[in-house]
C-alpha cells in the first residue's frame, strides 16, 4: 500500500511539474535539447584534438577554423563571443541579388579562362582554410563560401586592402604568376559581364574588376593566374592546380576580419570547384567554436557513405550555379509546421556556407517563431540590439539548464536534418539568447539554409551526381 501511495505521489508531482512549464511537450526531451547555459557561450581555449582530419588515397583535408574563435590565427587566439552577424545583412542583399542573373552559356565551359563572373563581398562568411598560391608558395587565408564563385586574394602593391593576419600576396615573387591582358580575349567577355563600375582604367597589363556594395563597400582588383596548391598539414593529402584563374584584389573598402579573400565554391565555371574538375567535396562546421572542423576535397571512404543521406540538387550548373534544393518541411518539438507542403515544395532554397544565419519567407518564419515560442514560454524574453533580425530572445542568466526544442529540416528523398542547439540559437550572452533564423528580406519565396544550422554535421556536395548530403560528423 504505501509503494503504491508514493507511485501515486509521484504521478502527481510530474502532473504538476508538466503544467509548471512553458508547453505541454517541455518533458517530452524526444524532441527537446536539454543543454547547460554554460555551455552554450562559445569556448575560450582551442581544442584541437577533438576533430581528426578525414584521410584516404584521392582526398585533401584542410582544418577549417571560425575566424571568431579561439582556433583562430586570424585573431590571434582571442574568442570573440559576438559574431558581428549584424555587419552582414546589406552585404546579404548584395550577394544574393546575383540569384536573379541568367544562367551561363554553355559555350563558355569550353573556353579556357573565358567565364563571366559574379564576385560578392563576404563580411557575412565565417570559415576559412590556409591554401598557397604562387610558386614558391605563399600562404593565405580564404574564407570558405559555397554561394560564391571567385577566389580572390588582396595583393602587392595594395592601394586599400582591409587588415589581414597574413602577409599580402606578392605577385613579384611568384614566378608561375600572370596577368590577364586587357586586349585578351578573356578579358573582353569578363568586362562584358562585369563591368568595371565606371571606372574605365583597363591598361594594356590589366584587366581590371571594380564592384560596388550596398554599403558603399567595394571590390577592385585585376584578372590574373597562378598556381594554387591545397595541402594537408601532414603532406599526405595534396593537389595543386596550374594555370587557375583568381582575382588579385589591391582596392578593397570591406572587412574581412582578418582574411586574406575568400574560396568561391559553387558550380559555375569560375569556381575553384569547376577549374579543377572537382567532383566531389564535403565539410564539417565546427560546434562550438572551441574546436576546428575540416574540409575534403574527395568522395568519402565505404564505411562512412554507409551514414550519408542525399537529397537532390534539383537545378543543372547551367541552369543555376547555386546548389539548389528541395525543402519539403520544417519541425518545431517534433510537430510540423502548417503549411502544405506543394508551397513549401515550390519555395526556392539554397544551401549556403557564406551566410551565417538562415533566411525564410516571413510566412514560415512566423510560424516557426510561433511554435518555438510556444515551448519557451518559461523563460523571460528579452529584445535584442538588432531587432531588425533577432525578434525572439530569451534572458536564461537565472538558469542552470535549459529545454530547448529542437528544429529538424526535412529534404525531397526523406532527408531530415535535426539542427544542433548551436544551429538553432545565437547567444550574444546568457541574457540575451536569440532564435537563430530571420525573414528572407528580397526575396519572399526563397530560403537560404545558413552556415548555423550546418555546424556539426559532414555536409557532402557530390557535384557530378547534382546531390546534397548530411551525415554525422567530427567535429563538435
Amino acid at each position: 500500500m504505501w509503494i503504491l501511495f508514493k507511485v501515486f505521489l509521484l504521478f502527481i508531482w510530474l502532473l504538476c511539474s508538466s503544467n509548471n512549464g512553458a508547453y505541454a511537450n517541455d518533458n517530452d526531451f524526444t524532441h527537446s535539447h536539454i543543454v547547460s547555459v554554460s555551455d552554450l557561450l562559445p569556448p575560450t581555449v582551442c581544442n584541437r584534438t577533438r576533430t581528426a582530419l578525414p584521410q584516404g588515397p584521392g582526398k585533401a583535408s584542410l582544418e577549417v577554423v571560425s575566424k571568431y574563435g579561439p582556433c583562430s590565427r586570424l585573431n590571434k587566439g582571442i574568442s570573440t563571443h559576438t559574431p558581428p552577424l549584424r555587419k552582414g545583412r546589406q552585404r546579404f542583399h548584395s550577394k544574393n541579388s546575383r540569384r536573379l542573373q541568367k544562367a551561363i552559356p554553355d559555350n563558355y565551359l569550353q573556353k579556357s579562362f573565358q567565364f563571366p563572373a559574379k564576385i560578392n563581398n563576404t563580411a557575412v562568411d565565417e570559415y576559412y582554410i590556409v591554401v598557397a598560391i604562387g610558386e614558391p608558395k605563399q600562404y593565405v587565408s580564404l574564407l570558405l563560401d559555397t554561394g560564391s564563385d571567385l577566389t580572390w586574394t588582396q595583393c602587392k602593391p595594395c592601394i586599400h586592402c582591409s587588415q589581414q593576419r597574413d602577409p599580402l600576396f606578392d605577385p613579384s615573387k611568384s614566378k608561375t604568376f600572370s596577368k590577364i591582358p586587357c586586349n585578351s580575349a578573356s578579358c573582353r567577355i569578363l568586362r562584358e559581364l562585369l563591368p568595371p563600375n565606371g571606372q574605365d582604367n583597363c591598361s594594356s597589363e590589366e584587366c581590371p574588376y571594380n564592384i560596388a556594395y550596398a554599403d558603399n563597400s567595394s571590390d577592385g582588383g585585376f584578372w590574373v593566374t597562378d598556381r594554387i596548391t591545397i595541402q594537408e598539414a601532414n603532406r599526405d593529402g595534396y593537389f595543386s592546380w596550374y594555370p587557375f584563374l583568381l582575382g588579385c584584389t589591391n582596392n578593397n573598402t570591406g572587412d574581412q576580419n582578418g582574411a586574406s579573400g575568400i574560396m568561391g565554391l559553387d558550380r559555375s565555371p569560375i569556381s575553384i570547384i569547376s577549374q579543377t574538375n572537382t567532383s566531389y567535396f564535403s565539410y564539417c562546421l565546427p560546434s562550438p567554436y572551441g574546436s576546428t572542423g575540416y574540409i575534403t576535397f574527395g568522395r568519402p571512404d565505404a564505411v562512412n557513405s554507409k551514414f550519408i543521406k542525399y537529397t537532390p540538387i534539383i537545378t543543372t550548373p547551367e541552369q543555376s550555379e547555386f546548389y539548389n534544393i528541395t525543402i519539403t518541411g520544417i519541425s518545431v518539438g517534433g510537430e510540423k509546421l502548417p503549411f502544405n507542403s506543394t508551397y513549401i515544395t515550390k519555395l526556392s532554397a539554397i544551401i549556403d556556407s557564406g551566410n551565417e544565419i538562415t533566411r525564410l519567407p516571413s510566412a514560415i518564419y512566423a510560424a516557426l517563431k510561433s511554435a518555438f515560442r510556444k515551448r519557451m514560454m518559461k523563460y523571460k524574453k528579452t529584445k535584442a540590439d538588432d531587432e531588425d533580425d533577432f525578434d525572439t530572445c530569451y534572458d536564461l542568466s537565472a538558469y542552470e539548464t535549459v529545454v530547448v526544442p529542437k528544429i529538424t529540416f526535412h529534404f525531397l528523398g526523406g532527408v531530415d536534418l535535426e539542427l544542433d542547439v548551436r544551429g538553432t540559437l545565437v547567444v550574444f550572452s546568457v541574457s540575451q539568447v536569440c532564435l537563430a533564423f530571420a525573414i528572407f528580406p528580397s526575396e519572399p519565396n526563397s530560403i537560404s539554409l545558413g552556415n548555423v544550422q550546418q555546424r556539426g554535421y559532414e555536409v557532402h556536395y557530390d557535384v557530378a551526381g547534382r546531390r546534397l548530403g548530411f551525415g554525422p560528423g567530427n567535429c563538435s
